[in-house]
């Protein structure tokens, strides 16, 4: 009896999702088995197949060569069942019961809190979660359908993810209205020795700041690492530190958090927001709407 003919559609699920982990651990907690019966699941595929496909490692499993071809093969095959399926769920924004998930990072959280509830049918709700600190546990996040949704300024480098360009802002300095050395504007030398707060996210291993500058030959006294751009706003409004962030939340905050707003005295990129999802999720009703839904409501910010 051929391979095929004993094909087993969680099998090969739990094989893509074993590679995309590279944990029977994360796999386990990812589809809701034991870690037992993801063993017992990726032996049965070996013994199909008459191939080994992992071998164990110092710290976790190593796939094989075999493996590695059929993950090639399988995932972007997976993905189109996937699709095919979810193609069928039916979805009303204004009979249906639903709750969309969303890594959103702080300072779009309440624009969208705001501007998302719909007022004709409650049963619709939207969990916003934090922006998740490493790209890692974003892609995770995704490739798991554990969010529906997650808002970067960085596009990841995996195959399973889409993306759309939601907004782009540009980015300034703000300071306290009473820094003792920072008075509307900023020298290049300033920059470099004054103590700043920056953001503690990282993508592709660099500050984000790298997503806007050429940051090979650029000093910073980073004296804070905070965890989004509004943290490092009421670190400044206090302190003598400066920081960066987008003109809107500038705009935003000044008068309230008595911040000047600074032009900053090297050239940066505008930061852009990227909205990424899992590509099983292109068609799907619900996802669409949620999708639109953002659109219309960033066409205000």
């Amino acid at each position: 009896m051929s391979g095929f003919e004993q094909f087993d559609l969680n099998l090969y699920r739990t094989f893509v999702t074993v590679m995309q982990t590279g944990s029977y651990a994360k796999t386990s907690e990812a589809l809701g088995i034991s870690p037992p019966a993801v063993s017992l699941a990726m032996g049965r595929l070996q013994e199909i197949l008459k191939q080994e496909l992992f071998v164990r490692g110092n710290a976790a499993i190593q796939p094989t060569g075999a493996a590695q071809s059929l993950f090639r093969t399988i995932e972007p095959q997976m993905l189109i069942l996937e699709q095919s399926f979810k193609s069928f769920d039916h979805f009303s924004p204004l009979t249906s019961h639903h709750v969309f998930h969303l890594s959103v990072p702080e300072e779009l959280q309440p624009s969208l809190l705001e501007s998302l509830p719909l007022d004709t049918n409650e049963h619709i709700q939207f969990d916003l979660g934090g922006q998740e600190s490493e790209e890692g546990g974003v892609i995770d996040t995704l490739r798991h359908r554990q969010i529906d949704l997650a808002f970067d300024s960085y596009i990841f480098d995996d195959r399973s993810i889409e993306h759309e360009l939601l907004y782009e802002d540009d980015i300034v300095l703000v300071a306290a209205e009473n820094h003792p050395t920072v008075n509307g504007k900023m020298s290049y030398r300033e920059y470099e020795v004054l103590p700043q707060a920056a953001l503690s996210i990282r993508r592709n291993n660099k500050y984000a700041l790298s997503m806007v500058a050429d940051t090979a030959n650029l000093q910073r006294n980073i004296a804070h690492q905070g965890i989004s751009l509004i943290s490092n706003m009421l670190v400044a409004c206090r302190t003598k530190l400066f920081c960066h962030t987008t003109r809107r939340l500038a705009n935003m905050y000044k008068e309230s958090l008595k911040l000047q707003v600074i032009e900053p005295p090297l050239e940066l990129k505008r930061l852009p927001y990227y909205m990424m999802w899992h590509k099983s999720n292109n068609h799907v009703a619900s996802h669409e709407w949620l999708r639109e839904r953002i659109k219309l409501s960033a066409r205000t910010w």
